[in-house]
């Protein structure tokens, strides 16, 4: 009689797991076993949440429920794990080292931001870049490696923008340097793939960015004149006699209105163009719908901005010169910006409407 064949079994660990594959025709069995650690490793959702030996960078959808859920828990984490320790403040580091070496640039910032009513949401602009980010870490794993040539290139490059500021004093080159300096500091401690993730959290600063002096002048001139002229046009069509003559409008009664610069809609084009792309990166749509949603900020914050100065020339002429500035027309303002929101919104449900047209007809069900 022929005996049996018996796979040996050498025990690892008690808890070693045992599974038996039969295999046909052989009358075999083979045994698989795996220690706790492997067995842990080899269940769903169990990855570590910093970086590990293998260069993955791990985020909570592969992580268990002890793990940290977005970046707050995970800089705890990192805190509390001496291993990690290390690595997360070399980390801090080197962003204080880049805050550092950009140190003008950052009062240039808080200046601007604290003077210059253009330029007030600056402040609010870094917490909505972290939030971006924190979105971003939620999404999954990514491969900690190939960032090493990128994330230099990067640096160097930010660092050459700084030295040539010291030479020419342009604030706008080193505010872009810093930027720079933030995704060179991202590729090199996460790899290619971490800038990818997080490059519209990045990208999104450039909304703290003061603009030139002499590129903001540009572009608010023409809006002033554009603002002035359809204003014009509308108050004509319905009733109120107006003169145009450049940025100034005469109106009966020696009443004249100017658009100043402060009311080209600058103002309204950088918080539009920051909603829309804020709005655009959370959408889960196409890219041409993404594409147009930023796109429609232009004409939403001229609409905008022609609806306030058209609005003001109505209560200069029906009710009172003295409620066109001040307190109201700051409140006129927040109600235009309200107004742009509405629009945003309106261009939304129109583009829903032909992604819903244009998308293809579901597969008839089997019965």
């Amino acid at each position: 009689m022929a005996a049996t064949p018996v796979a040996s079994v050498t025990p690892l660990q008690e808890d070693s797991e045992v599974t038996e594959n039969s295999m046909q025709g052989t009358g075999t069995t083979e045994h698989n076993l795996l220690t706790p650690d492997e067995k842990a490793q080899s269940q769903p959702g169990n990855s570590g949440a910093l970086p590990s030996s293998d260069g993955v960078l791990h985020s909570p959808e592969s992580l268990p429920s002890s793990s940290p859920a977005d970046l707050r828990a995970f800089a705890l984490q990192a805190l509390a794990d001496p291993k990690q320790r290390g690595w997360f403040f070399g980390v801090i580091a080197c962003l204080l080292l880049l805050c550092k070496i950009f140190e003008v640039n950052i009062r240039n910032f808080v200046y601007h931001w604290s003077t210059d009513e253009n330029y007030s949401h600056g402040f609010l602009v870094p917490l909505i870049s972290l939030y971006f980010a924190n979105l971003a870490f939620k999404r999954g794993s990514i491969t900690t490696k190939g960032g090493l040539g990128l994330g230099l290139s990067l640096l160097v490059a930010s660092i050459l923008g700084r030295l040539v500021m010291i030479l020419l004093p342009i604030p706008f080159m080193g505010d872009l340097s810093f930027l720079l300096g933030i995704a060179g500091i991202c590729s090199l401690i996460g790899g290619s793939q971490a800038l990818r993730r997080y490059g519209f959290a990045i990208f999104f600063l450039i909304f703290m960015i003061p603009l030139p002096i002499a590129l903001y002048t540009m572009l608010a001139s023409p809006l002033q004149l554009l603002a002035s002229q359809i204003a014009t046009v509308v108050l004509n069509a319905t009733g109120v006699p107006v003169l145009c003559e450049g940025n100034m409008m005469s109106l009966p009664g020696g009443i004249q209105m100017f658009v100043a610069e402060a009311c080209s809609g600058m103002r309204q084009l950088t918080g539009f163009l920051a909603l829309s792309a804020a709005v655009a990166y959370l959408s889960d749509r196409p890219g041409w719908y993404r594409a147009a949603v930023v796109v429609s900020a232009i004409p939403i914050a001229i609409t905008a901005n022609v609806t306030r100065v058209t609005l003001t020339g109505y209560i200069m002429y029906f009710v009172d010169r003295h409620y066109a500035s001040g307190t109201y027309h700051t409140l006129e303002g927040l109600l235009m910006m309200g107004f742009g929101l509405g629009l945003l919104s309106l261009g939304r449900t129109a583009l829903d409407q032909v992604v819903i047209l244009t998308s293809p007809p579901p597969p008839p069900a089997v019965a």
